[in-house]
């Protein structure tokens, strides 16, 4: 299982978490690292899936911990996610100045 912890080294951290925010994720996150998920699992997942349709801070962190979840199980394909954006970009991309512009952020 992913280990997964808060840490304490942000002083002031841009979106401030209620210590039952923190509950929340940290469950969201033990749980979609999970193998398999029991019935009861699976509702809690879905009973936190809901809480993250109105509160948009716990939404954030939930997508940031599906990354990480992604990564840490090798789901994620950084090769198949260059290529998509690549792709993305061919058929996003209208004018050259907005080429440019995607380009340079992605040479930083």
């Amino acid at each position: 299982m992913v280990n997964f912890h808060f840490s304490n080294r942000l002083k002031e951290p841009e979106l401030q978490l209620t210590q039952k925010q923190k509950n929340i994720i940290r469950e969201y996150c033990c749980l979609a690292s999970l193998s398999r998920l029991s019935e009861q699992e699976a509702q809690r997942i879905a009973d936190i899936l809901e809480i993250a349709k109105i509160d948009q801070v716990i939404d954030f962190f939930m997508t940031e911990a599906d990354h990480y979840v992604g990564h840490k199980l090798n789901l994620i394909n950084e090769n198949e996610n260059k290529n998509l954006q690549a792709r993305l970009r061919e058929y996003l991309v209208t004018d050259s100045e907005s080429w440019k512009l995607i380009n340079y952020r992605d040479n930083k």
